[in-house]
């Protein structure tokens, strides 16, 4: 440990002239044998500095060569080590004296360790919940896309064949014919005469078909018109909407099979018809020589003076569109 410190003490002297490549503390003539150098050294340690990166320490019994780089390493590393325990011992005197509670500083620890764990868990839901917030938005682009296309679908002027509903006014109301009983000529008889129940000129039904479009008028009708002496145009609409004129064929009643509608249909704002044509059902009707309220024989019954035929009336419906109709039941 001597011998370390004096080796410092001596590159600390020797700092301001290291940039020399050689330094002799004690001039030595060439010819000077060991011996008289030896007597002409002091009897203590002599350093000769024959290059910048080696240091050579004469003494009269013993020579030491050491490398300039390991002797530095060797001096911080005893200094680091020495700052190290100077700074435990410092800190430990000074919880001493400021009596911290070692207990205490525990307890903290612990705190900020299950502070930083419920953070984490924290993020982590937060993750959890942002993956399935970008899976309900997949799902959502989804239906957007799939009603934009079924939107497109149902704009398309290509788009022939449109299925329908409406509400049909049929102008002849289905009968309902009945043998109902009235007083006779004399007290205490009876006669059996003809009604009907559903007596009327008009009736509803509701109607379910296709219409098959012949002829766009889309263009026609999304264009500007004049109209009145002047010829000021008009617009029928902000938006264009879609109109053709078509084929109309559907089915009416609980008995699709005994009650069919075939007619024109004119669509206009998109999903709207409007059909005209003739209704082809099946009726009861009263046989040949029977008519309502005409009294009959006591022994007939409703089926001897009723029979089935198909009659062809007129009728006109208001419909829309089917896919119309999906978009408002969602």
């Amino acid at each position: 440990m001597k011998q370390l410190l004096l080796i410092a003490l001596a590159l600390l002297a020797l700092a301001p002239l290291r940039a020399q490549d050689t330094l002799h503390v004690a001039p030595v003539a060439d010819t000077a044998t060991e011996a008289d150098a030896a007597q002409r050294l002091p009897q203590h340690d002599t350093v000769f500095l024959f290059r910048t990166d080696t240091v050579t320490l004469l003494r009269v019994d013993t020579a030491y060569i050491i490398r300039t780089d390991t002797l530095i390493k060797r001096v911080a590393d005893t200094a680091a080590l020495s700052a190290l325990r100077e700074k435990e011992a410092f800190y430990r005197e000074i919880l001493s004296a400021n009596g911290v509670d070692k207990e205490k500083l525990e307890a903290e620890r612990n705190y900020y360790i299950h502070l930083v764990d419920s953070l984490r868990s924290i993020v982590r839901i937060a993750e959890i919940e942002a993956v399935r917030k970008e899976e309900a938005n997949k799902y959502l682009e989804e239906r957007a896309r799939a009603a934009e296309e079924r939107i497109a679908q149902s704009n398309n002027k290509k788009k022939k064949v449109r299925p329908i509903q409406g509400v049909a006014l049929r102008f002849y109301r289905a009968p309902d014919w009945e043998i109902r009983l009235k007083s006779g000529a004399t007290a205490g008889t009876y006669d059996k005469y003809i009604s009907n129940r559903n007596a009327g000129s008009v009736d509803f039904d509701y109607v379910t078909g296709a219409s098959v479009m012949l002829w766009d008028l889309t263009d026609y009708f999304n264009k500007d018109h004049s109209i009145g002496s002047k010829g000021k145009g008009i617009k029928r609409f902000d938006q264009q909407f879609n109109y053709d004129i078509g084929i109309y064929v559907g089915f009416g009643g609980s008995n699709l099979f005994r009650n069919f509608y075939v007619g024109s249909s004119f669509r206009f704002v998109d999903f709207f018809y409007l059909t005209l044509g003739v209704n082809i059902a099946e009726y009861q009707v009263l046989k040949n020589g029977y008519t309502s309220g005409e009294v009959i024989g006591p022994n007939l019954s409703i089926e001897d003076v009723t029979a089935k035929a198909w009659l062809v009336k007129p009728f006109v419906s208001l419909s829309i569109d089917l896919d119309f109709l999906s978009f408002i039941k969602k």
